[in-house]
């Protein structure tokens, strides 16, 4: 099985934590992820922990599991806290592939998301 974690930073706010499990449900549910299973994690403030939901995963099945930083900028989470938990789960479970993505923030299309939204709120105005 193949599993995507979209691991954010957490937040004290429940609201901004909710946004996350929400993108992290739709995407599990319509199939457009291209992903067996699709759950969310949260570096700081919140549960669920990825050491958690990566537990999940291979408990559901998953032989592949896709660590997306949905982090917009390349700071320390993303340089060195996200690789080093990634490390420590290959060790841990040695025969699941493990694979981690850009941040989000890199991602090609994230420019041209900001420019078609821009345009709608120009027009709004």
């Amino acid at each position: 099985m193949k599993a995507l974690l979209i691991l954010a930073h957490g937040s004290r706010k429940k609201e901004s934590n909710d946004e996350v499990m929400a993108l992290a449900k739709d995407l599990d549910s319509s199939g457009q992820s291209g992903y067996d299973r699709v759950l969310c994690a949260f570096n700081q403030f919140s549960d669920p922990s990825a050491e958690s939901q990566i537990e999940t995963l291979i408990a559901m099945g998953a032989s592949r599991v896709t660590v997306l930083p949905y982090f917009i900028a390349g700071g320390s989470h993303v340089v060195s806290d996200i690789p080093e938990l990634v490390r420590e789960a290959s060790k841990k479970y040695p025969s699941i592939a493990f694979h981690i993505t850009a941040h989000f923030g890199a991602f090609k299309g994230v420019k041209d998301l900001i420019v078609q939204e821009l345009s709608m709120v120009d027009r709004d105005l």
